[in-house]
């Protein structure tokens, strides 16, 4: 993902959600249905231009799912009240604590436009301004904005080749098997735009999957009069034209969706502290949206999958004949690597035994060697009859047998260079996380301590407990602690927190805890207390160091003792 160019966030929220004329295609009838709602980076992007833009933007390569509504029942006009989070969004919840106050600039405006009851059925969702390679004139960056990057700039909202995709889709057990879109509402960014802070708001009709048509729906049909007395006096019957007296087609029910759709762009504030939270959130941001993509990129393969798929599929077929080939392949590339210094040790040991064959023959006469090679037989058998010499000669064999000098092929020089390759990424990759991890924790945290501990379980069941690692920080008035720092980087869920309100802080031991925990552990055992998710709790943490222990507790303390609302 290009991280040299700050993309300013936009908001996008929407809403009141309702459905009419919602059936099923083949027979006509009212089913269960949801809406899954996408945000679409490249709808409206033709071949050319989606090209390109995957080249500077990854997270292009892929709709991203915002949320879904959960299924009203079988009904023909159903009324989706209830919208879930998608996994991605819950992610960047979790990785962005104060992602409410950063877009809080532009979270109210499409507030302030939705009524009460419809704020609680909407969604919102961050996303990052759209990038291009076409050069715009320079814009000078901040001290703490990074430096532009002179082959991208960003492109305006209104040049956007994004759109807000609506799928309405089936809830039977059996559209997991089959395609369970009905239809799809397009929305581009580009008219949300230039709708201003109103937004969009209206009846569309469902269309095909993949469509990037925006058909407006039909207005809501007034009440039907009372039926002509010169008529056939069946309600059911067909209007009749006064002029032609011939009947008049029924109207065409289309399946439509009402959505409300509200998009606010960010404006960069002049506080410098705002400007390296948004610039912070933006990287975060673009980093899961990269990531999503390249994840379903990766496993949206057929059921073959690809040539090395099918090669390892079909290769068993010749298995036997493959590995007596690659045998004598083996033995080949061994004997060349011998050579060549592939295993330095062994072409020395080679070139040494070589200059002792040599001068052996230059000067022991050919004759003799001859002689000595025919009494070898002889001389092994004679040599065999002694218990002794026995016992030498299966110690000599063994020996050898375990002797570290051997052949090498290239195949296992290919799996050293890959192993090392990968150790040597996977350093790399440690480092890049840390340094993403501080920085996250530092510019969106603003975290008072943060580190790797041990929290003490306790078996419910037993008596028994254990140390387990975690990974915690102490943000605000809170202290949270996650799994590991893995879980806290790709963004899950906390595994508990504590609030600092109240009757809060730090604690003794208690005379069961000085029982329990080893002499050894407990000049590094800090315990603390607060408004947990059950009410008033205690954790029970082990800190890996004298000096972690001791800036642990300072955090508690000044946490515990700082001005909040109890």
């Amino acid at each position: 993902m290009n991280q040299s160019i700050y993309r300013p966030l936009g908001l996008l929220r929407v809403g009141d959600l309702r459905g009419r004329n919602i059936r099923s295609r083949d027979l006509g009838l009212p089913g269960s249905f949801y809406v899954s709602i996408l945000y679409d980076p490249a709808r409206y992007a033709d071949a050319r231009a989606s090209s390109e833009l995957a080249n500077v933007d990854v997270s292009s390569g892929c709709a991203h799912e915002i949320g879904s509504t959960v299924s009203p029942g079988i009904t023909a006009s159903p009324e989706w009240n209830s919208i879930e989070d998608s996994a991605e969004l819950t992610h960047v919840k979790h990785m962005l604590p104060n992602i409410t106050d950063i877009l809080d600039h532009t979270r109210h405006e499409a507030a302030g436009s939705m009524g009460g009851s419809e704020r609680k059925s909407s969604i919102g969702y961050p996303i990052p301004t759209p990038i291009t390679e076409r050069i715009r004139e320079a814009v000078v960056a901040s001290d703490n904005e990074p430096a532009t990057n002179t082959r991208l700039s960003l492109l305006p909202w209104e040049e956007s080749h994004g759109a807000v995709v609506l799928q309405v889709k089936y809830t039977e057990v059996l559209s997991s098997f089959f395609d369970n879109v009905l239809g799809e509402v397009v929305i581009p960014i580009a008219k949300l735009v230039g709708s201003g802070n109103k937004g969009v708001e209206g009846w569309f009709r469902v269309l095909e999957a993949g469509t990037k048509d925006c058909i407006p729906g039909d207005e809501p049909e007034s009440p039907r009069s009372a039926p002509d007395p010169a008529g056939d006096g069946d309600a059911g019957s067909y209007q009749r034209s006064s002029s032609s007296g011939k009947g008049t087609a029924p109207p065409i029910e289309h399946p439509q969706v009402h959505v409300r759709v509200n998009f606010s762009p960010t404006v960069i504030a002049g506080d410098s502290a705002l400007q390296k939270s948004d610039i912070e959130a933006s990287k975060v941001i673009c980093e899961e949206m990269a990531r999503t993509a390249s994840g379903k990129q990766s496993s949206g393969g057929s059921v073959i999958g690809s040539s090395l798929n099918t090669i390892n599929t079909v290769r068993t077929l010749g298995g036997n004949l493959q590995n007596q080939l690659a045998f004598v392949v083996d033995l080949v590339e061994q004997g060349r690597n011998a050579f060549n210094f592939s295993s330095p040790q062994i072409t020395i040991v080679l070139f040494v035994c070589l200059l002792a064959l040599w001068s052996i023959l230059a000067t022991i006469p050919t004759r003799i060697i001859v002689l000595a090679v025919g009494l070898r037989n002889i001389l092994l058998e004679v040599f065999l009859q002694a218990e002794a010499d026995v016992s030498y000669v299966k110690t000599s064999f063994k020996f050898t047998r375990a002797h570290p000098f051997r052949a090498i092929a290239d195949e296992d020089l290919r799996r050293t260079y890959f192993w090392e390759a990968k150790r040597e990424g996977e350093r790399e990759r440690k480092k890049l996380a840390a340094a993403k991890r501080e920085s996250r924790l530092e510019k969106l945290w603003k975290t008072q301590w943060h580190g790797t501990l041990k929290i003490k379980r306790n078996d419910p069941d037993t008596s028994l407990w254990r140390w387990e690692s975690a990974f915690a920080l102490i943000e605000g008035h809170r202290f949270i602690w996650w799994k590991s720092e893995k879980h806290f980087d790709t963004g899950e869920a906390s595994e508990g927190s504590l609030f600092f309100a109240g009757h809060a802080g730090l604690s003794g031991l208690s005379p069961l805890d000085l029982r329990e925990l080893p002499t050894g552990d407990i000049p590094s055992v800090v315990s603390i207390f607060g408004r947990g998710q059950q009410g008033q709790q205690k954790v029970t943490c082990l800190a890996p160091d004298h000096t972690a222990k001791q800036t642990l507790e300072n955090a508690v303390i000044f946490a515990s003792s700082d001005t909040k609302a109890d």
